[in-house]
C-alpha cells in the first residue's frame, strides 16, 4: 500500500493499455500542476500496457477512438515521468502487469498478452519490466483526502494493510500458492464490483477515513460509472471515445463525501474539446 501525501493535486488515469498519445494528454495534465505552489502527484491505476495492434480498417467500434498500441515506448515514456518526478508518479499493478510476474495469462489481443510485450521488449527488456512492475503496489491512499486508487473494485476481503504486504504474487504455481492468497490478489486485480458493504469493509481496513474507491478494469464508455457507493469505475482511456475519457483531479486537502461528490467535483474531460459520444455535455 503506497500512502499519498496531505497537500498538493491528486491527478489519477486508469487503463492506458498501450495508448501513448492519451498517456501524453495526462503527462501534460500532471506537468502543469506539479509546478505549482503545493505540486502534485500522478496516479495510474494499473493495466499502462498491452493494447491492440490492428490497423484501423479493422478497428472495433466498442472500443472508441482508433489507436495503435505502442507499450514498448509507453513503458519508456512512463519510466522517463517518473525518473523526472521522484515519488509523485505512481503506477499500480493491474491484472494486465500482474501476467508478467506470475498472475494469469491475459488474452485480450494476443493469445498470451504477456509473452507479445517480452517478444517485443528482448530478453534484458523484460528483465527489466518485470523487476519495476515488482515494485509497484496495489493500491495507493489519500487519507486526507478519503480517497482509494486501485485498478479493480474492492472485492477483496482484507483485515489491515499488512494483508497485501504479505501478498505473494505468484498464482499459477498450485504447489506452493495458498489459495486464500490466491482468492485475495485475484479479487484486487479482477473484479468489476462489489457490494456497498464489502467495499467499505475493504477502505476501513486500509484506514478508517476513506470514504470512495477510485479504480479502473471495466470500461465505462461514458468515462465514469457509480454502480452504487463507495465506488467510482473512472476509465481515462480504453475502451471510450476521446470526448468521454475522463481523469481525476483532486486537493488532497479536500475530504470527499462519496463517490458521487467525487465525481461531481473532481472529474475532468481528457480531450476537453473532443465531442462526447456517450456522455452528456
Amino acid at each position: 500500500m503506497l500512502q499519498l501525501p496531505d497537500r498538493g493535486r491528486l491527478i489519477v488515469a486508469t487503463d492506458l493499455q498501450g495508448n501513448v498519445r492519451d498517456f501524453s494528454a495526462i503527462e501534460a495534465v500532471f506537468e502543469r500542476e506539479v509546478e505549482t505552489a503545493d505540486g502534485a502527484v500522478l496516479v495510474i491505476t494499473g493495466d499502462l500496457v498491452h493494447g491492440p495492434e490492428i490497423p484501423e480498417i479493422q478497428w472495433p467500434v466498442h472500443l472508441g477512438t482508433y489507436y495503435h498500441g505502442d507499450s514498448p515506448e509507453l513503458i519508456a515514456r512512463a519510466r522517463a515521468l517518473a525518473d523526472r518526478h521522484p515519488g509523485r508518479v505512481h503506477f499500480l499493478l493491474g491484472n494486465h502487469e500482474h501476467a508478467h510476474i506470475g498472475g494469469p495469462v491475459v488474452s485480450k489481443f494476443f493469445p498470451n498478452e504477456a509473452e507479445r510485450l517480452e517478444h517485443l521488449l528482448g530478453d534484458s527488456g523484460s528483465e527489466a519490466l518485470r523487476a519495476w512492475i515488482s515494485t509497484w503496489p496495489f493500491v495507493a491512499i489519500a487519507p486526507s483526502a478519503g480517497l482509494c486508487m486501485m485498478h479493480a473494485a474492492p472485492h477483496a476481503a482484507i483485515e489491515s494493510p499488512e494483508d497485501l504486504e504479505n501478498l505473494a504474487l505468484a498464482v499459477n504455481d498450485d504447489e506452493e500458492v495458498d489459495l486464500d492468497e490466491r482468492a485475495t490478489i485475484i479479487a484486487l486485480l479482477w473484479a468489476r464490483s462489489t457490494s456497498s458493504e464489502r467495499a467499505r469493509a475493504f477502505l476501513g481496513a486500509l484506514d478508517t477515513r476513506l470514504t470512495t474507491a477510485v479504480y479502473g478494469h471495466d470500461v465505462a464508455h461514458s468515462g465514469y460509472a457509480i454502480d452504487r457507493e463507495p465506488l467510482l469505475c473512472l476509465s481515462s482511456s480504453f475502451g471510450c471515445y476521446d470526448g468521454d475519457k475522463l481523469y481525476l483531479s483532486w486537493d488532497l486537502q479536500e475530504p470527499a463525501d462519496s463517490a458521487s461528490h467525487v465525481a461531481r467535483v473532481g472529474l475532468r474531460p481528457l480531450y476537453p474539446s473532443a465531442q462526447p459520444v456517450h456522455r452528456a455535455r
